[in-house]
């Protein structure tokens, strides 16, 4: 135990408090501070619920806060949060490289099993699965000590016209978006130019292999790439 924190190493938290942790690394890890109204929002629970949640897990070591500052994960709360993480991106690799799921309809499975299996199912299910680097949404899958290798990308709605990208992830857990950007062609590694951009948050207009579809820019939200060369200017096409 950390006498400081009280974090006891390898404890189990709970359904509950794993939501938690992970909801404040997703909301840190997309930038800007995270509030109790923005975790309020974001699990659809009272301010008050939040407010009470939040001081239980800073109380245990899992996060800092202090009255009306930001919210954020501490050392140990980052770890705890990653080894989650490896564990949700392992099966939901497993369900759709040996199970047969599509990528759009495994989040809800993952995230029941992810709050049950055991570190040593999770390490065998690596070793089967051959290390895997990235889940089938291309999202990084963190190591043992839940660290994630970190990897330069952009939203695809900061592109300039005329940008070549590839596809990294999907940040989506609805399953209709993520079936309607399946049906499209986005998935990681799949290649684009980006035509148009409307304005007044207008669609984009999207060239993929010859195929050309717009799409909203609510829907490019979800999709963050890297960008490609642009072979026309010699630029990287990105504002």
């Amino acid at each position: 135990m950390d006498g400081r924190l009280g974090v006891i190493k390898g404890e189990t938290l709970g359904e509950s408090n794993d939501m938690y942790l992970l909801t404040v690394f997703r909301l840190v890890e997309r930038g800007g501070e995270v509030s109790i109204s923005h975790l309020a929002e974001a699990t659809g629970h009272s301010m008050s619920t939040v407010s009470e949640k939040v001081r239980r897990l800073t109380r245990r070591g899992y996060l800092l806060h202090e009255w009306r500052g930001a919210v954020t994960l501490s050392a140990e709360g980052w770890r705890y949060a990653g080894r989650l993480l490896r564990k949700r991106r392992l099966i939901e690799t497993f369900l759709v490289c040996q199970a047969g799921y599509n990528v759009y309809d495994v989040h809800v499975d993952a995230c029941r099993l992810e709050h049950v299996i055991s570190d040593r199912l999770t390490d065998a299910l690596e070793r089967m699965l051959d290390y895997p680097r990235h889940d089938p949404h291309g999202h990084p899958i963190p190591d043992k000590e839940g660290v994630i290798s970190a990897a330069y990308t952009v939203s695809l709605t900061v592109l300039d016209e005329g940008c070549h990208a590839e596809v990294v992830s999907l940040n989506s857990e609805d399953m209709e978006r993520l079936k309607y950007l399946d049906e499209l062609g986005f998935s990681p590694g799949v290649t684009f130019r980006l035509l148009h951009k409307a304005p007044f948050d207008g669609p984009l207009t999207i060239d993929m292999n010859g195929y050309c579809f717009s799409l909203a820019l609510s829907l490019a939200s979800s999709i963050d790439v890297v960008v490609q060369k642009d072979f026309s200017s010699g630029t990287n096409g990105m504002s």
